[in-house]
């Protein structure tokens, strides 16, 4: 997708009714334990803070059988300090040489052994993140949202590292700030949960499960306490870019426009700040939106179109805000639940669409030239949602020869 062709205004606001939830695990002793010396995240869980935090070990089975106690065991600490989030867990393993460690694409889910950490900053029982971990290192993070969902395109910047030794393997995560959205407060309640996987088993355990005939996931988080004297993050972020493009091509011998080699320069900022704890303002100069990942081959003999996820970071940030409207109090949530795209970004984007006067030669531009384009997401109290966005494209005109005379035609209003 290239470029914006019309000038977009999209405002979301959306609250939470508040419906009956899960009931929530009443662990009130789950509790953080504040770090006084450095933690490496090196997967080796050796520092005496490890040891002095409390263990959480009472994990419970999903799958296969749902209720029962885990086949194996599983420790895990919480640490913070004025900058993060740390987690450790060990997770203990009888037959340490079956553990099941392959690597994978971020966020590409491969058969292999794994552990994840639930968060849910707000505590608002609806909203959170999640990181992950497989037993090689890779990374899997994303958002939850309505409860029930997730999205995996949102990409944080964390670092967590695994090790496997004889008692199985350990896993350690830290987390900052900066990748959290909260309400600042001198003492923190956060909901918080993990998960195991054991492949060869196929066995799923968490700390607090949803029921197969159920729904919900993040209302259902134990609290944890003791998280207190912090403050969010202030999030300035600025990312200029410079790009040149070069084109040769085979061309028609007298085409005016073009002697089978371009050279096609261009710059243009982005930038995103916070606005208070709760609001993020993601804006660009003339961006280029190449900054993604290359997206994978699909071949489509349908008649359907193929869709893709989004990863350009400005679309991604506050994606959920754009994305209301699914979910359901239902136990059928994996069977195709129908949900409404209010807003599909990866659509946005086209060459322009006016037509050409007669001609001979013409040298169109092929895509609309973004002016600048602004996104604010965020949090308005306990329980609204705000998201607003805007974008202007440029007017663009054709280069066209006829008859030996040159002259311009607009192919796309402002």
């Amino acid at each position: 997708m290239k470029t914006l062709q019309y000038l977009i205004i999209i405002l979301v606001i959306s609250t939470y009714v508040s419906l009956p939830t899960a009931k929530p695990f009443n662990a009130d002793t789950l509790s953080a334990h504040r770090l006084s010396t450095q933690v490496t995240i090196d997967g080796v869980l050796d520092e005496a803070a490890w040891q002095e935090a409390m263990a959480i070990t009472n994990f419970k089975q999903r799958n296969p059988h749902e209720g029962a106690k885990p086949s194996q065991r599983t420790h895990v600490h919480v640490l913070y300090d004025d900058e993060a989030l740390y987690v450790g867990a060990r997770l203990y393993d009888t037959a340490p040489d079956s553990i099941i460690a392959r690597l994978g694409r971020r966020d590409q889910w491969v058969d292999a052994d794994g552990f994840g950490v639930f968060i849910d900053p707000y505590l608002d029982r609806r909203s959170g993140y999640f990181f992950a971990l497989n037993a090689a290192g890779t990374y899997f993070d994303g958002i939850l949202l309505n409860d029930d969902w997730d999205d995996d395109s949102w990409d944080g910047v964390w670092k967590g590292e695994t090790r496997i030794d004889e008692q199985g393997w350990t896993a350690e995560f830290r987390i900052p700030y900066s990748q959290l959205r909260f309400h600042q407060k001198e003492t923190y309640k956060w909901g918080i949960n993990f998960r195991r996987d054991i492949k060869r088993h196929n066995e799923e355990d968490y700390l607090v499960y949803t029921p197969k005939n159920e729904s919900g996931f993040v209302s259902r988080f134990p609290v944890i306490n003791g998280i207190k004297d912090i403050d969010p993050s202030r999030k300035v972020e600025l990312l200029p870019y410079f790009r040149t493009k070069a084109e040769y091509l085979q061309t028609s011998a007298n085409n005016p426009f073009n002697d089978g080699s371009r050279y096609l320069p261009a710059m243009g900022i982005d930038f995103k700040f916070g606005i208070g704890n709760n609001m993020t303002l993601d804006a660009t100069i003339n961006p280029d939106f190449g900054q993604v990942e290359v997206d994978p081959a699909v071949v489509n003999l349908s008649d359907v179109e193929t869709y893709y996820q989004e990863k350009r970071p400005f679309f991604i940030e506050g994606s959920s805000t754009f994305r209301f409207g699914r979910g359901g109090s239902n136990s059928f949530w994996g069977f195709n639940w129908g949900s409404p795209n209010f807003f599909y970004s990866r659509r946005i984007g086209r060459a322009p669409a006016g037509s050409l006067p007669d001609h001979d030669y013409a040298d169109v531009p092929d895509g609309t030239r973004i002016l600048g384009a602004g996104k604010l997401t965020g949090k308005i109290g306990n329980d609204w949602n705000l998201g607003t966005m805007h974008a202007v494209t440029s007017r663009e005109y054709a280069e066209i020869e006829y008859a030996g005379e040159r002259s311009q035609a607009e192919v796309e209003p402002l």
